[in-house]
């Protein structure tokens, strides 16, 4: 069965390199199903979940913003967050979700309030992926 290449990086580190069958990322046009073979692209993520199969397996991770780019059965997701459902702390990140809805009810600069939405839409990405994933 033909696969794809799936390479994903954040300004870290190398977080996964492997052949898969499929790749499902949310994008700010909606979520897009890559298969093997896919045309060629540049499109870009918000946060959410992204899902890999392989096989019967499948891989979930909360995903932050940034860009995929499809290119000859390679692709690409550079992102600030991909982290697997054991990863997440979830106190952790109901606090910082927390932090965040209380600092947009103050007045906050355009470089803020980008900022704080971003770390908004990160905290409820991971919450959602941990509760959706929780190993019961």
């Amino acid at each position: 069965m033909a696969q794809l290449h799936l390479k994903i990086v954040t300004p870290e580190k190398l977080i996964y390199e492997e052949d898969v069958d499929q790749v499902n990322v949310p994008s700010v046009d909606g979520e897009l199903g890559i298969l093997p073979h896919h045309a060629n692209l540049m499109a870009r993520l918000k946060s959410g979940e992204l899902r890999i199969k392989n096989g019967s397996k499948v891989e979930v991770m909360a995903l932050g913003g940034g860009f995929i780019q499809m290119d000859n059965n390679n692709l690409t997701v550079m992102t600030d967050l991909a982290i697997s459902p054991e990863e997440i702390d979830e106190k952790a990140v109901e606090e910082a979700k927390k932090r965040a809805e209380q600092a947009l009810e103050q007045k906050l600069s355009d470089e803020e309030y980008a900022t704080t939405i971003s770390l908004l839409e990160k905290s409820i990405a991971q919450l959602n992926v941990k509760r959706r994933h929780r190993v019961r």
